[in-house]
């Protein structure tokens, strides 16, 4: 049975599919999260995990740092530990992208910068 999505600290929403607790994994989490067209994550940072932005559909751009980049269907970005990025969708239809973190996502290892989600 597929988890329900939910909507994240970012402001992204979020269905968890791999995670320690319900797959047994233990060194990595996948999920998969959907920008609607014109929306953004708020920007943040994960103390621990490292991350992997694969974009399974649509179009946007995604902050690390102070770099900013052009994203679409099959791009796979690298965010380290620490590093602050945020994402929005510039295309007319959802941005989806497959997050994969390690260690496993929590919660508690998300640090909010600031803004307010458009």
């Amino acid at each position: 049975m597929r988890p329900e999505p939910y909507v994240t600290l970012d402001g992204s929403t979020v269905t968890e599919l791999i995670r320690p607790e319900t797959e047994g994994s233990r060194n990595l989490s996948v999920a998969q999260a959907v920008i609607q067209p014109g929306r953004s994550t708020l920007p943040h940072s994960h103390r621990n995990s490292e991350e992997v932005y694969y974009v399974i559909q649509g179009q946007g751009t995604l902050r690390i740092g102070a770099r900013q980049v052009e994203i679409s269907s099959g791009d796979a970005l690298l965010i380290r530990p620490g590093q602050e990025h945020s994402a929005a969708c510039i295309g007319a239809s959802p941005l989806v992208i497959l997050c994969l973190c390690a260690p496993p996502y929590e919660h508690e290892d998300t640090q909010v910068i600031g803004g307010v989600v458009t």
